[in-house]
């Protein structure tokens, strides 16, 4: 009797055995299953490649800068029809994020005279109020309206050394042109510009996408932190914003025959 318990006891136990180490294998198998889905639930969305193009590229230390930040895109004569706007806006969004009234956002699109309408006029002026809340890292006016330059210079005299710590470009402008460019870095024409029948200029250029140097233009304000110098390097960066296909050269005022240091035109 002893024997037959003994060896009912043995199976016992190497059933016993077996059964624990089925258990733990299995038990193995669940904690490598867990570790894989915490794994995959803690990927940055960075990492796998969400939002806007090009601020995929920046350093987290760039990034980090930019956090409420805002750079502002003024449109006007020439940019402000509805496809423009449309085209316009989906690229930059799709690059580096607009802000609408649901969402923050890199870059804030203006455009006149819709955005800057004060008692039912165009008051290019209230654009000192418009980014009075704002902290900005840099601002491009595209076909700047008359009277531009002046608002431009309110927001200076609102700093308190006068002056805007963020760059500011003026790219194809019908202000006033020692006005614009007293109050940017640069600014940047046509050459042939053409005069309509009821006087208003214009600025077709033949196979030209403004998105292209509105892109350049955002991409190189993010790493310059800084207003430009206007020194002798500033042509080679208007340049580069522009591309290789055109040539850019400095403005030559018709009536003195000076050549300015910080306008430019291309052809």
């Amino acid at each position: 009797m002893l024997k037959i318990v003994f060896n009912a006891s043995g199976n016992f136990f190497k059933k016993g055995i077996l059964i624990l180490a089925s258990i733990s294998l299995f038990s193995f198998s669940a904690c490598k299953k867990d570790h894989k889905l915490t794994a995959s639930n803690s990927i940055p969305a960075e990492a796998v490649g969400t939002g806007p193009e090009k601020l995929k590229r920046i350093s987290p230390e760039t990034k980090a800068w930019l956090e409420g930040k805002n750079i502002v895109v003024v449109l006007g004569y020439g940019y402000n029809d509805e496809e423009s706007i449309n085209k316009i806006t989906q690229s930059l969004n799709d690059n580096f994020g607009v802000e609408t009234e649901e969402k923050e956002d890199l870059v804030s699109v203006f455009v006149y005279p819709n955005d800057f309408m004060v008692a039912g006029k165009e008051r290019i002026s209230s654009l000192v109020d418009r980014i009075e809340d704002k902290t900005l890292a840099g601002m491009i006016i595209l076909g700047a309206p008359d009277g531009m330059h002046i608002a431009l210079s309110k927001i200076q005299d609102k700093s308190e050394d006068g002056k805007v710590n963020y760059p500011v470009f003026t790219l194809f402008s019908q202000d006033d042109v020692l006005g614009s460019e007293s109050t940017s870095d640069f600014v940047l024409d046509y050459a042939h510009k053409t005069n309509t029948i009821d006087g208003e200029v214009t600025d077709f250029i033949p196979d030209f996408d403004a998105t292209e140097i509105l892109t350049n233009s955002i991409s190189a304000m993010i790493e310059l932190r800084e207003p430009l110098k206007a020194d002798s390097n500033l042509l080679n960066f208007v340049q580069k914003l522009l591309g290789k296909n055109r040539t850019v050269v400095h403005f030559v005022d018709g009536e003195t025959g000076l050549q300015s240091i910080n306008h430019f035109i291309f052809e």
